[in-house]
């Protein structure tokens, strides 16, 4: 082998690193994919926060913290987001994947599952970070968000742990949708319900029974460590409610361990496959 083979050789990129580009193209070149992974958190907060800007220095009392409007509205954005890219795409697109058989291609190829899944996941949580980013810029620069610098780390490690907790439920959740075209109903019919009882946009009167329920679920504890670390008074750090969001984590893990299938008992036909077999009938 040459030296120019050899340099070349050290300069192609890992398998990994491959699939990563390709799952950010892929991705980043999807109109659909864009508009309501991407652009609809960004819209919903330009929709919450315009509607609030003129009370955006009110203080509200939210449980055991105190939290102006401003920060109230941008910290339920930072939990839908992180709900919608983590949990709502992820469950969606393995779905969506898992249904056309995607995933089964792939397994005939000597490219480790691992690969697979970790570039999937990889892109995902470059995707969160942009997202995050935007929505933090919009709310820094025009709606009158304040960030005490001294819980910024909280904040994120609170977005990390969500991430944690919403990526492994999305997979797990990616099980329940029979075919490609029910993932997104079905998806969505978990999301938003759980994205608005969360308590991150508005408080909801609920009850004392179902709002202990709510209080269960992964959204709620991932708002109460946003919000605390967004608040001007009250506990810095909720540590059931990182209990919480680390059970949770362990429990879509667990899940989507045990059950994950790389390939669809529904997987739809090719029409070569069809036309032979409408032949055969017709024979």
């Amino acid at each position: 082998m040459s030296t120019t083979e050899t340099a070349r050789t050290r300069r192609r990129p890992s398998s990994f690193l491959l699939h990563v580009d390709g799952e950010l193209k892929e991705f980043w070149r999807s109109p659909i994919t864009l508009a309501f992974i991407v652009l609809m958190p960004v819209m919903f907060y330009v929709g919450f926060g315009l509607a609030f800007r003129s009370e955006a220095d009110v203080v509200r009392v939210v449980g055991d913290h105190e939290i102006t409007q401003a920060n109230l509205s941008y910290g339920g954005i930072l939990g839908f987001a992180l709900m919608s890219v983590a949990f709502a795409n992820v469950a969606i697109g393995l779905a969506i994947r898992r249904h056309h058989g995607l995933f089964k291609r792939f397994r005939t190829t000597p490219v480790s599952p691992a690969t697979v899944m970790g570039a999937y996941l990889v892109n995902t949580l470059l995707t969160a970070v942009i997202v995050l980013v935007v929505v933090t810029a919009i709310g820094l620069l025009g709606m009158g968000v304040t960030v005490d610098p001294a819980r910024v780390p909280q904040l994120l490690v609170a977005l990390l742990l969500g991430f944690v907790c919403m990526a492994p439920l999305g997979a797990a959740a990616s099980l329940l949708p029979p075919n490609a075209d029910a993932a997104v109903p079905m998806v969505n019919g978990i999301f938003f319900p759980a994205a608005f009882l969360a308590g991150g946009f508005v408080i909801l009167p609920l009850g004392d029974t179902v709002g202990a329920v709510v209080d269960l679920l992964p959204g709620r504890p991932l708002t109460v460590l946003i919000q605390g670390s967004l608040a001007e008074s009250g506990p810095a750090w909720d540590w059931s409610a990182v209990g919480l969001l680390l059970a949770w984590s362990l429990l879509g893990t667990v899940a989507a361990l045990r059950w994950f299938r790389w390939a669809s008992e529904r997987e739809p036909r090719g029409f070569g496959s069809a036309k032979r077999k409408g032949s055969g009938v017709e024979g």
